[in-house]
């Protein structure tokens, strides 16, 4: 790591964005039919065969996801 890199490694306050699977509704039984998704910009929050699926490379850690939830599914550890 050089001088100024400040990656995720470095960074020890980043946290990741994760989706509690007990709590959300999959898509096809969310309230609003995945805004998770349709919210994220950067491609961070994508669906995968019928289910939601965080790519925290792509996250820019603007938190609509988190705010917009209905279900409260999505939270960051």
């Amino acid at each position: 790591i050089y001088p100024g890199d400040w990656s995720s490694d470095v960074c020890s306050s980043d946290l990741v964005v994760k989706i509690d699977s007990n709590l959300c509704g999959h898509i096809n039984d969310c309230p609003v039919q995945g805004l998770c998704i349709k919210l994220c910009e950067q491609g961070a929050i994508v669906e995968e065969d019928g289910d939601v699926v965080v790519k925290p490379e792509n996250c820019d850690d603007c938190d609509l996801c988190l705010q917009n939830c209905p279900n409260q599914a999505i939270l960051k550890a």
